[in-house]
């Protein structure tokens, strides 16, 4: 049995790590969007800000005070009715905008592409999902955008649907047309529903013909949008906001489940840090910050995309308007002739300390926000630059995508909640039920999940996921060499 100080010691052995870590020279391309950027604004001592609801600090959950003001004060920015601090991040808002929307065990028309936090609802309502499909981009095997015509048509066969849900930006940047689509789902009286998690910097972008990034969902017509602080501005992890404009939302039903689904004892640090946040990028300090910001990525996007093998996405294929604005340029998303996603993803860890985001078998995704330093940005260029002069002439191997497949649905997830399952090898798989999820996480979309089938094209993707040594999350088993099914009677 370890001793006291032993028990001490280990207790200390994270927060150790962590400001070791904050001392080397690694390079964060990934979230949360501060980049461990002190310069930008910084709290004291956290210890000496947090505190529980106390008089003069307010509810979050029945705002009356300091929180009401700062909320509204950050509606105001927005031009939201009503904007809600999350501090369990953006899962919270998700679980509680589609509780709101949709009834217990009602239909919900969904792009196939979301976060894992919507299968998460699906699971706790007992919804029925109606999925739109949005095709795999060529050579990149990532989702394009969701057509609006898809939208018209799910409606049309779906007269039942109580809401719609897309991502918007995804995880590598890709943006559907929210102006049209709100048009089209607002023509069947019921809400649309966005999930902006990656986006959340839109809102602070030129306007009109000084705009870099698209239209934040929001500005387009949704009736809620959820938007990550942490992921692409300068706040805290698990910060996050939801926004409310519409008249087809019950605000008391979204407030109740907003109580439901996050924690009863918010940390006033991480409000502290939205507000914070949201004060800065709408000051004349962060909009400073967000054009110099739009420049050096412009320029750092442009020194890079003609290189020989590395390839930079820039858009193509994702139907964007003039000026791209159906595309999130703060995403460097990256492929390389002859290396593979993780191959390219460890080459610039090990020889170059940057850290991106994360990887597919394909690409490697790279996160930028206002508070990249141009250090950082002159590391990863010199980075690439140095890459694509040690590639083969010849291009190497070719990598293909695993495309996700088409969902063959048998139950809901709910309804395999109790069933009896089994564990078979994934070679014995095909045809049967499954009983568990499967997906990389990042970015957290379902090859499968409980109640549908698998296929044999299922199973060639993990096969392909297993190759490039990707973990893959939601199984039992990490490697997917055994796979959880419905038990046959």
């Amino acid at each position: 049995m370890r001793s006291s100080a032993q028990r001490q010691d280990a207790a200390a052995e994270l927060y150790e790590r962590l400001a070791a870590y904050g001392k080397t020279d690694w390079y964060p391309f990934h979230m949360p969007g501060h980049k461990r950027n002190g310069e930008v604004f910084c709290f004291e001592n956290p210890f000496s800000m947090d505190i529980t609801e106390i008089d003069g600090f307010d509810n979050l959950h029945h705002p009356t005070g300091i929180l009401k003001t700062a909320m509204e004060r950050a509606a105001g920015i927005y031009g939201s009715e009503k904007t809600y601090y999350l501090v369990n991040g953006s899962s919270c808002g998700i679980l509680a905008a589609i509780s709101a929307c949709v009834s217990q065990g009602g239909r919900i028309l969904m792009a196939r592409n979301c976060h894992k936090s919507v299968y998460h609802s699906l699971f706790l309502r007992g919804l029925k999902p109606a999925y739109l499909c949005p095709p795999a981009l060529l050579g990149w095997g990532m989702c394009g955008s969701v057509a609006p015509e898809e939208i018209r048509k799910g409606l049309e066969e779906n007269p039942d649907a109580e809401a719609v849900l897309i991502p918007s930006p995804t995880y590598e940047g890709i943006c559907s047309d929210i102006g049209r689509i709100a048009q089209i789902v607002h023509s069947y009286g019921i809400p649309l529903i966005v999930d902006a998690a990656h986006g959340a910097h839109f809102a602070f972008g030129g306007k009109e013909k000084e705009r870099y990034f698209p239209e934040s969902a929001l500005e387009q017509g949704a009736d809620l949008v959820i938007e990550s602080l942490h992921k692409t501005l300068p706040s805290l992890t698990q910060t996050a906001v939801l926004h409310k404009k519409s008249f087809l939302v019950d605000e008391g039903r979204l407030e109740w489940y907003l109580q439901i689904f996050q924690s009863s004892s918010p940390s006033y640090v991480l409000m502290a840090s939205s507000d914070s946040c949201i004060s800065y990028m709408a000051g004349s300090a962060g909009q400073a910050a967000m054009r110099l910001y739009e420049r050096r990525l412009e320029q750092l996007r442009k020194r890079i995309k003609n290189l020989r093998h590395v390839v930079l996405f820039d858009g193509e294929g994702t139907g964007q308007k003039e000026k791209n604005l159906l595309y999130d340029r703060s995403k460097l998303v990256l492929r390389a002739d002859g290396l593979s996603g993780p191959e390219l993803y460890d080459r610039l860890r090990r020889e170059y300390h940057l850290q991106p985001e994360m990887c597919t078998e394909t690409y490697v995704i790279l996160m930028t926000s206002p508070a990249d330093r141009e250090e950082g940005f002159h590391r990863l260029e010199e980075a690439l630059v140095d890459t694509d002069s040690k590639i083969r002439s010849d291009g190497g191997q070719l990598f293909h995508p695993a495309v996700f497949p088409e969902p063959c649905p048998v139950y809901t997830m709910a309804e395999t909640e109790g069933m009896k399952r089994e564990t078979v090898p994934a070679a014995r798989a095909e045809g049967r039920i499954a009983a568990e999820s499967a997906y990389l996480y990042p970015p957290g979309i379902p090859v499968f999940v409980p109640g549908e089938r698998i296929t044999g094209r299922i199973l060639e993707i993990l096969e392909i996921y297993r190759e490039h040594h990707l973990e893959i999350q939601g199984l039992k088993d990490p490697e997917g060499q055994m796979i959880q099914v419905l038990a046959e009677f």
